[in-house]
């Protein structure tokens, strides 16, 4: 990425930035989040934004095992990539995660206005509308010329026919 990142770890002497993530930033209570069962910063508690990161933007030749399982060497999509992290969901009690509109639409904007080439949004959608908030988010990062990738829901074919979430365009 070409822009300025800022990185909000003061909360957190755990989580640092480094070469590989370029920027962190978090949208917590102020955003109507409640961050009770979580790091007040952007570290993730459940893994979920630490597994897509390193989905997309592992490290290539990993040694992967499972318990005494040894799977080989894994990688990244693209691990030459660095990532800014701009951490919009919190645990919840019972271990989920859930994120307030206003948080994950600050995060979009940010992360368009920070100057990302990408934006990775591993949160399920809508599958019957395009005119959320969060999509009109995505419609001015794509108009930015920032690629968006969203999930496509995770209920799979047991919802039955349609099941896709996030069915903009963009």
């Amino acid at each position: 990425p070409d822009g300025d990142f800022e990185c909000e770890t003061e909360n957190d002497s755990e989580f640092q930035c480094t070469t590989k993530i370029v920027g962190a930033r978090w949208y917590g209570a102020e955003y109507g989040n409640n961050v009770a069962f979580d790091y007040l910063s952007p570290r993730d508690t459940n893994g979920h934004g630490s597994h897509t990161a390193g989905t997309s933007a592992g490290n290539h030749g990993v040694e992967m095992t499972i318990g005494e399982y040894d799977l080989g060497e894994g990688s990244g999509m693209a691990p030459a990539a660095q990532i800014a992290v701009y951490k919009g969901l919190w645990q919840t009690a019972d271990g989920g995660g859930s994120g307030t509109t206003a948080g994950l639409v600050a995060a979009i904007d940010d992360a368009v206005a920070d100057g990302v080439d990408v934006i990775n949004y591993s949160i399920s959608g809508s599958s019957t509308s395009v005119v959320g908030p969060d999509e009109i988010a995505f419609l001015y990062a794509a108009d930015a010329g920032v690629f968006v990738a969203t999930s496509a829901g995770n209920s799979g074919d047991t919802v039955g026919v349609s099941s896709v979430a996030h069915n903009s365009p963009w």
